[in-house]
This record gives structure tokens, C-alpha cells and sequence, in this order.
């Protein structure tokens, strides 16, 4: 039975499937020598297959996004800023198809645990973790075990070593036997109690520097939300004093025109009164002299009507 093979994400060189790993497909070899960078969106590390950019390196499938609808928003569950298409990341949305309504993450606290299984867990001490600390949680397991490895070598190549100089010093020195592997003794006891206190000291010291690592990323991801969020404050307040500024211009446009169109009302007005004050006075005038014209007429009529004295 053939096992099918598939090419590699990087090189194009064809493996068994089960020799690839991660969702970009590499190989054992690509995965050992290409640099890995964390994603500026959903702040999962990934391997550099080609060129980046260095402000804000993302992912393939979050550059695919990003080109696709632009500037993401936090995701409502891991608020990790690669919500581009609706208010949940595509991480969050299909773990949501897949295993259900999310419960609250043992260490970050936010509603991104997806339960998936007693055997998901039990990778992780039986802890309900999102997929952000899940991959912190063993990136820092496997950064203790290379140590444990490299630690465990060094002690026994230096013990082995001691035991050859051991043999040599013995069969030279065979006058003070007792004396000699007294001696010895007590020098391996006193050397192996030291290796011990400097591996422990040496392991917590890695792990303090991973968790002081692991914090400032996690600093960094925080002052670049607070970057973006002031960024999209600023531009709201942008558009807030350009729409403030355009009514403002069209209410002082209405009120220019409303004083125009009183002051046309206010002009034909007085142009009315001046007109009916002009045939007021050419009215009094035309009365005035038909008064005078109809007084005399009055007087000879009376004149006239009185009888004559004889």
C-alpha cells in the first residue's frame, strides 16, 4: 500500500503527507532553516516563504484578507485583530462550526476555549486553553525540553569523562588507594550537587526569560491595538468635523439666503408704500382743487336765489 505524497509549501520537493506539518505544508528541512515571524493579525507564528513587510508581517491567509477587505477589528472572542469579515476572526468562526459555543480561557480569560475533547486537553495538563495560549502553553514546553535534553548530555559527557580521568588517576596512583577514591567521592558528590543547583537555576532562568518574552509580545500586541483603536478614533473624529463643518456651511448658505430674500420682501414693500404714499398725495391734491372750484359756483347760486329788495 502506497502512503501519498504531497510537495512541499517551500521547496516543491515531494514528501510523505505525514512528513509535512502546519497549515502551509513544509517539509522537516524548510521548517529548520526558514525564519518564522508572528503574524501581525491573528498572532500566530509562521514560517517566511517570501518577501514581508517588515511594519506589519501577517500570515498568507490574513495577507489574503487584508487585500480583500482592508483594516480588520478585534474578534469578539480572542480579540485578536483579524476580525475582517463580521465581528469573529476565521479562526474563532470555524471552531464555532466545529465544536460549538466557546467558554472562558483558563489563562487570557477571554471567551475563546473551544472544548475539543478529553485528548486536547490532556496535551495541555488538563487545562481549558484558547488557541493562543495553546501554542504559547507548548512553545514553552518544547523550549524546557530541548533544555532538559542539552542539560542531560552536557552532565553525562562530563561524568563520563570524569570516570576516564578516574581510571587513569587510579591505576598511577596505587599507593593511596583509600585516600584517593575518598577524595574522588568526595569531589563527584560535591561537583554533582553544584551541576544540579546550576541546571535548576539555569532552567528557571529560561523560563523567566521566555515569560518576560511571551509578556512583551503580548505588550506589543496591546500597544498596537491601542494604535489602531486611536487611528480609527481619529479618523471618526475626522469625519465627525468635516460632516460638523459641511452642515455648518449649509446653514450659513440657508441663512444668507433667507436675509436676501428679506431684504427683496423688505425693498418691494417700501417700493408699495412709496407708490401708495405718492397716490395719496395725488388724490388729496385732486380733492383740494375740486373744492375750491365748487365754492365759488356756491356763492352766486345763493346770490342769485335771494329776492331783491324794491
Amino acid at each position: 500500500m502506497s502512503m501519498s505524497t504531497k510537495p512541499c509549501g517551500n521547496c516543491d520537493i515531494k514528501h510523505k503527507s505525514s512528513e509535512l506539518s502546519g497549515p502551509q505544508h513544509l517539509c522537516k528541512e524548510c521548517r529548520r532553516t526558514l525564519p518564522q515571524e508572528k503574524c501581525t493579525f491573528c498572532c500566530i507564528d509562521f514560517y517566511v516563504t517570501g518577501s514581508i513587510n517588515k511594519g506589519k508581517p501577517a500570515c498568507k491567509k490574513c495577507a489574503e484578507y487584508f487585500n480583500k477587505f482592508g483594516d480588520p477589528k478585534d474578534c469578539e472572542w480572542c480579540k485578536s485583530p483579524s476580525a475582517f469579515k463580521g465581528s469573529k476572526c476565521f479562526q474563532c468562526k470555524t471552531a464555532e462550526e466545529k465544536y460549538g459555543k466557546p467558554g472562558r480561557c483558563d489563562t487570557c480569560k477571554n471567551m475563546a476555549y473551544f472544548d475539543k475533547g478529553q485528548e486536547a486537553r490532556r496535551k495541555v495538563d488538563n487545562q481549558s486553553l484558547c488557541l493562543l495560549c495553546t501554542l504559547k502553553y507548548k512553545k514553552q514546553l518544547h523550549r524546557s525540553g530541548k533544555f532538559k535534553r542539552s542539560s542531560a548530555e552536557y552532565i553525562s559527557s562530563k561524568s563520563s569523562s570524569k570516570s576516564r580521568k578516574l581510571r587513569d588517576h587510579t591505576s598511577a596512583s596505587s599507593a593511596k588507594p583509600a585516600l584517593i577514591n575518598t577524595e574522588v567521592q568526595v569531589d563527584i558528590c560535591g561537583h554533582g550537587g553544584l551541576e544540579k543547583d546550576d541546571r535548576g537555576s539555569t532552567m528557571e532562568a529560561i523560563l523567566l526569560t521566555t515569560q518576560l518574552k511571551d509578556d512583551i509580545a503580548a505588550l506589543r500586541r496591546q500597544l498596537d491595538q491601542r494604535d489602531r483603536s486611536l487611528i480609527e478614533k481619529g479618523k471618526e473624529y475626522n469625519e465627525l468635523r468635516t460632516e460638523m463643518w459641511e452642515q455648518e456651511k449649509k446653514l450659513r448658505k440657508k441663512l444668507s439666503d433667507e436675509n436676501m430674500e428679506h431684504e427683496k420682501r423688505v425693498e418691494a414693500l417700501q417700493t408699495i408704500i412709496m407708490e401708495l404714499k405718492t397716490n395719496n398725495a395725488k388724490l388729496l391734491k385732486q380733492t383740494q382743487r375740486q373744492h375750491r372750484k365748487s365754492q365759488p359756483t356756491a356763492g352766486l347760486t345763493a346770490s342769485l336765489l335771494e329776492p331783491s329788495s324794491t
